[in-house]
């Protein structure tokens, strides 16, 4: 365990490359008696919290198995140390753990966990054809510090497949009213969630083809620059020559012809992406467009081009259901805004 002055703290740095990858509140129940000493009772994280699969969007506490945590503890002189530094909290028998069990002493507490576990992924192909993460831990500063938490000091997300959540929580453990009850976190969701679609109120409409491109997919997020929000990136050391996202819609999963009642058939789903502008011509930045190639009563295909609008902006944890009206006339854009998912969960560590 590392100790450091409190005046004198340092960022301590994690690069991890992700191979495969905000929740309301989080809450908790605690199996271990509190101790009557500190020092008496361990740290604990307990739950019912089972997994689907690593690359969809986490939207209950049903979706996730294991995260990493890190924490600053600082005792009565100020001396902080770092009890926890990106440590797995996994699944075993029902009930969250860890290895290596931390117990509670007098002093403040700051935890910080981050989803998925960024130590246990890892690259097999070139880091241009998949995501990759850079996070590092800054330890609480105290008031107006310019830079605390969890940081990622960078995400590439070719695959639009990983779901980045964050989360915090802090106490204050003292002898005289001990509280070792486990620790609550609410987790956010940094990412936004896009949903492509195609609907038309005519008959024999088939849809050939569509890709969805031009969205940025580097960017950081919580640097000293710009706490709390992400900002775009055009390179990083790791990384050269980044291009534009571009997501084709699945052949196999486009009906064939399109219902012709109106009920949109989904063709893109679930696109996790780096909140950001999407540019209109006016603001400087890149557009984002949607494809789409159609036949009418099997004739020649037709090509349209929809660029997105700038507003909405992405934001974090909100889920954009983009929906095109292809008929005889031109392509027209629906856009619906939902959260993230409409129900509040509850996860407990």
């Amino acid at each position: 365990m590392r100790t450091i002055k409190k005046k004198a703290m340092s960022a301590r740095i994690l690069p991890a490359l992700l191979l495969a990858s905000g929740l309301p509140a989080v809450t908790s129940c605690d199996k271990v008696p509190a101790g009557e000493q500190p020092g008496d009772t361990p740290i604990a994280f307990n739950s019912a919290v089972s997994t689907k699969a690593p690359v969809e969007p986490v939207e209950s506490e049903n979706d996730m198995t294991e995260f990493a945590v890190w924490a600053a503890y600082y005792n009565s002189d100020g001396t902080m140390t770092e009890p926890f530094f990106n440590t797995k909290v996994y699944k075993k028998d029902g009930t969250w753990t860890y290895d290596d069990l931390k117990y509670w002493l007098e002093g403040d507490w700051h935890f910080e966990a981050f989803y998925p576990l960024p130590s246990t992924l890892h690259v097999e192909k070139p880091v241009q054809e998949q995501d990759a993460l850079d996070v590092y831990f800054t330890a609480p500063k105290g008031e107006g510090a310019a830079l605390e938490g969890l940081t990622v000091n960078y995400y590439y997300g070719p695959t639009a497949s990983h779901d980045l959540m964050t989360a915090e929580y802090t106490r204050t453990y003292t002898a005289t009213t001990p509280d070792a009850s486990a620790v609550d976190l609410s987790f956010n969701h940094l990412l936004s969630r896009v949903t492509i679609s195609v609907k038309t109120n005519s008959s024999n409409v088939s849809l050939t083809s569509l890709t969805f491109s031009g969205m940025s997919l580097l960017g950081a997020y919580n640097t000293a620059e710009n706490p709390d929000k992400w900002h775009l990136l055009t390179s990083i050391p790791e990384l050269s020559n980044v291009q534009a996202g571009s997501f084709s819609a699945d052949p196999s999963k486009i009906t064939s012809p399109l219902p012709s009642n109106g009920t949109p058939v989904e063709v893109l789903s679930d696109l996790l992406l780096i909140p950001q502008t999407p540019g209109d011509r006016t603001n400087g930045l890149a557009p984002i467009n949607v494809v789409a190639s159609y036949t009418l009563n099997g004739g020649q295909p037709e090509t349209k081009t929809v660029n997105l609008p700038s507003t909405p902006a992405w934001e974090p944890g909100r889920h954009y259901r983009y929906t095109l009206a292809v008929g005889s006339a031109d392509v027209t854009l629906n856009i619906q805004v939902d959260d993230w998912d409409k129900e509040n969960y509850n996860v407990s560590w």
